[in-house]
């Protein structure tokens, strides 16, 4: 570390957290402002294009700088996560008015391209996922954590082929390595890679943190007890993920065990011939999802992105997605779901980052739409035959409490933060309404109070007012100051007339200079208090259920359009053969196209798609 006794006390602060997070940019508050130092300021400049200038002096030299407005800083944020950039957020967390020296700041959040969960920051219709590996040449264990919706999973894979097969398929923003990770082996030349501590990987202490997460004594009810090196991988993520978020993360609930013999396999390259969410050039027009994806959530269509990049093995699962298919298009009864599906949202998000308690006001008034809508929901779904959506209709409950209480709490448009409030609702705390109607009426009392006090003492000239420095007053003429009651104490003395102040605007002073502030914190507090309670038990049930609910969705929007309309294939047991196959896009290849990289995958029966076959009975 730099020798620290060159350097102001301001800098001293920043080197020492600096020192903390030494690969991550840190944006370091100061006032309106998050400025950024040295090796930070260059860097930023450069990649943000936002001027670089040295100000001030310390350690005898000029201090590089480069600053965001904090108000605007999501924009740079998602450019920097989008360059594959991690950021440690630094803020005051000290009183300025009563700090000796510089105002006491902490790292309060870390943003990385792996966990960030923010809604600005990421693609809403694309799985964000953190992944760790471990292990040889032989045998690897796979940790996958999507942070934005709890959903995390292990498996142990056999081989570098299978492996990177594996990788390419899950895309993950960032990817966790040991740190003895042998250089030159090919998952260290994947993008977001990040080397941890051989030690965050350890077995033992990553069984003791899981089952510490979920509640358990041991993980067999997960059916991973015994994956040694899949284990250690999710230890390293849980940690990584509580490091960055700074929360215990209550909406990580539940380990989900992959295993690939359930679907069929891609190499890489096929993957990317075959165009099934993402086409040659890197954009998504012209693919199998783009086709078929009429999903009325976003968090459908990624459960559809995640069906079509695992097709599965599985043929009565893959039957029964039929049935309800068949069951949706029968007079056209998707049409009476879509009303309510529109009201749902993103939900899986929204409960992620409320789990995360970075969740903002717009969040808390689209859940309340949500939960507001399940009812609608949960009858028009029990009305369909198909066994499957029936089974989905029962997994929906209905939270009148909550819902209530959200329609109590939050106003019907809330601003998009809560820094500056107006986002409680007006009869939700009587505590919070006396303080905004002291911040909002103080003119009304002190025209009440000038007109009593005219008719009390019989003297016209007396005139209420406000000044910053000295506060309220009462003002009389010079040569009526001696008629003054005696409850009139004197204030302050002017040429031509003198201020008083009584006991009653004393008392008004002293609630309505601080009642801004004071109501601020106050709605700040109950906001907080909002989420804890979101938070607890009631919270976990919703967020269970809704996104078991997803499967229903996703098959719903398959085909909700009116053309085209391909028929419903018959399920074999026969290989396809690769020439005779075709792009899964429907056919949008010219003429003297070829069809590049396609195989058939072994036991591959169906070009419908699945993931996991225990999310789609969650």
């Amino acid at each position: 570390m730099t020798d620290l006794s060159q350097h102001t006390p301001m800098m001293q602060q920043y080197f020492k957290l600096k020192h903390q997070h030494p690969d991550q940019l840190m944006f370091y508050r100061m006032g309106d402002f998050y400025e950024l130092f040295y090796e930070d300021a260059k860097k930023a400049a450069k990649l943000l294009d936002i001027t670089l200038t040295a100000r001030g002096q310390s350690g005898g030299k000029a201090i590089p700088m480069a600053g965001i407005p904090f108000h605007s800083a999501e924009g740079y944020l998602a450019k920097l996560v989008k360059l594959g950039e991690s950021v440690a957020i630094c803020e005051q967390i000290g009183d300025p008015a009563t700090s000796k020296g510089p105002v006491e700041r902490q790292v309060v959040r870390i943003i990385t391209p792996g966990t960030v969960s923010d809604e600005a920051l990421l693609d809403e219709r694309r799985d964000n996922l953190l992944a760790a590996i471990l292990g040889d040449e032989r045998l690897f264990g796979l940790a996958v954590l999507d942070i934005t919706s709890g959903r995390f999973s292990v498996q142990e894979i056999k081989g570098w082929e299978t492996l990177l097969a594996e990788l390419e398929r899950l895309n993950p923003a960032e990817l966790l390595i040991p740190d003895d990770w042998p250089q030159g082996l090919p998952a260290e030349k994947r993008r977001g890679v990040r080397r941890r501590a051989p030690w965050d990987f350890d077995r033992d202490s990553a069984h003791k943190s899981l089952c510490q997460q979920f509640g358990t004594q041991d993980l067999k009810g997960f059916g991973c007890q015994n994956l040694t090196l899949a284990i250690g991988a999710a230890g390293c993520l849980l940690a990584y993920a509580k490091e960055t978020q700074r929360t215990a993360l209550p909406h990580l609930r539940s380990l989900r065990h992959d295993r690939l013999d359930d679907t069929v396999i891609l190499d890489g390259a096929s993957r990317r011939n075959l165009e099934l969410d993402i086409n040659l050039s890197g954009g998504r027009e012209n693919t199998l999802q783009s086709v078929v994806d009429r999903c009325q959530t976003a968090m459908a269509s990624r459960l559809m992105s995640r069906w079509l990049n695992r097709p599965l093995r599985d043929r009565a699962v893959l039957e029964a997605r039929q049935e309800s298919i068949a069951c949706l298009l029968e007079r056209y009864r998707f049409e009476n779901l879509q009303p309510q599906l529109k009201e749902i949202g993103d939900l899986e998000r929204i409960l992620a980052r409320i789990g995360l308690r970075n969740a903002r006001p717009r969040d808390l008034a689209r859940l309340r739409d949500a939960l507001a809508a399940l009812p609608d929901l949960q009858n028009a779904m029990t009305e369909l035959e198909a066994p499957h959506l029936q089974a989905l209709a029962t997994t929906i409950g209905t939270y009148p409490e909550l819902a209530e209480l959200l329609a109590k709490a939050i106003i019907d448009n809330p601003p998009a933060v809560i820094r500056d409030g107006g986002v409680i609702k007006t009869g939700y705390d009587a505590e919070l309404d006396e303080l905004q109607a002291l911040s909002e009426n103080a003119g009304q009392f002190l025209m009440d109070l000038e007109a009593r006090e005219k008719a009390r003492t019989g003297l016209p000239n007396l005139k209420v007012g406000y000044n910053r420095i000295h506060g309220y007053f009462i003002e009389l003429p010079r040569v009526q100051a001696e008629q003054a009651p005696a409850d009139y104490i004197r204030r302050q003395t002017l040429k031509g007339a003198e201020r008083f102040i009584t006991p009653e605007l004393k008392a008004f002073e002293d609630k309505a200079l601080s009642a801004q502030s004071r109501a601020l914190a106050r709605e700040k507090a109950l906001y907080e208090e909002l989420l804890e309670r979101l938070i607890g038990p009631p919270r976990s049930a919703p967020g269970q259920r809704l996104g078991a609910g997803g499967t229903g969705r996703a098959g719903e929007s398959r085909r909700t359009r009116a053309e085209p309309r391909p028929e419903s294939p018959t399920v074999r047991r026969t290989h396809l053969p690769a020439h005779r196959a075709g792009p899964p896009s429907g056919g949008r290849a010219g003429a003297g196209d070829t069809v590049r990289g396609q195989r058939p995958g072994a036991g591959c029966r169906h070009p419908d798609a699945g993931d996991h076959r225990s999310e789609h009975g969650r």
